[in-house]
């Protein structure tokens, strides 16, 4: 038995991907399995991934449809035979000591969750890790609460799943919800925290993520991505019915994204007389969540509320 399994997802990423496995590869921290879960790549990606799995038997490679991100995370967990689980994106880079010292942090406070910095760099950005941290780490949170810690009491808790080491038992009790492909790490890590009762944090950078011009967050906005933004709010409010202790801070969160996803972000970028298929799905899904008590305007401030008043008004 590995000690870690390591996921990655894999999808049309052969311009990066020797370069994120090799990162793998590098790890101070050895004694761990790699599930690439090839994801119906059409390019070279499957190529790149046998020649890794004949060169080092700790590379295990699992092809399947065309399925997303969630399921290709899904399915790796049930391959997985590690104590402990860890993701990486297929574009995205290990620092050298990033299992190291994450595993020495969920042993010696004996914590569901070890977590870490990262740091961005561009896609034309020829990026190396310079720093080397110090054998004995420095974690900066433990806390018995981390929901509550995160949430309520403003700790700076990553909510991104490349950012943790989590212990398997509490990994296997949750899984991607299948409704988000893209924008799956918050409601997988809410549950996360929601089932945690330790959880170590540190401030060492150890994950570079890659800045991509055609990933998710940077490409245009489109009717589909915005059916996955609705369905976010949604699976947190059957989160709040599922921990009734902490309905209101979900029914928060839920109404704080609602509002940061479609009123914030979309009036930063456009403008919705220029994008009337946007603005009438937008005012469409706003409406329907409102009836359903999913967006709660009582729940913003009041600048908030009244923006997005305004746009319902105007637009609805």
């Amino acid at each position: 038995m590995p000690e870690i399994s390591i996921i990655i997802p894999v999808y049309n990423a052969e311009d990066y991907l020797s370069e994120t496995l090799s990162s793998v590869q590098k790890q101070t921290f050895t004694d761990f399995e790699v599930i690439c879960v090839n994801d119906g790549s059409t390019d070279g990606s499957n190529k790149i991934l046998r020649q890794f799995a004949a060169d080092d038997k700790r590379f295990k490679v699992y092809n399947q449809q065309n399925s997303g991100g969630s399921i290709s995370r899904n399915n790796g967990i049930r391959k997985a035979a590690g104590r402990y689980i860890a993701f990486l994106d297929n574009d995205d880079l290990y620092h050298p000591q990033y299992l190291e010292i994450l595993h020495t942090n969920i042993q010696k406070y004996k914590a569901d969750v070890s977590c870490c910095s990262y740091q961005s760099f561009s896609d034309d950005e020829n990026f190396y890790f310079s720093q080397k941290y110090p054998n004995v780490p420095r974690p900066e949170i433990i806390t018995s609460a981390p929901f509550v810690c995160k949430f309520k009491e403003k700790k700076k808790i990553p909510m991104l799943m490349w950012t943790k080491l989590y212990r398997r038992e509490l990994v296997d009790k949750i899984r991607f919800s299948e409704k988000l492909p893209a924008i799956n790490d918050v409601l997988f890590n809410l549950e996360i925290l929601l089932n945690s009762s330790l959880l170590v944090s540190s401030s060492e950078k150890l994950i570079a993520y890659r800045l991509r011009k055609t990933s998710q967050t940077m490409r245009r906005l489109t009717v589909c991505r915005l059916d996955e933004y609705k369905n976010l709010p949604v699976e947190i409010n059957i989160l709040a019915q599922k921990y009734p202790q902490h309905a209101i801070l979900l029914q928060k969160i839920a109404t704080k994204y609602i509002y940061g996803m479609y009123i914030k972000e979309f009036l930063e970028k456009y403008h919705p007389e220029q994008e009337p298929e946007l603005t009438a799905k937008i005012s469409s899904d706003l409406n329907s969540l409102l009836n359903n008590n999913i967006f709660q305007l009582k729940l913003l401030n009041p600048l908030k509320r009244l923006k997005t008043k305004i746009f319902l008004k105007k637009y609805s």
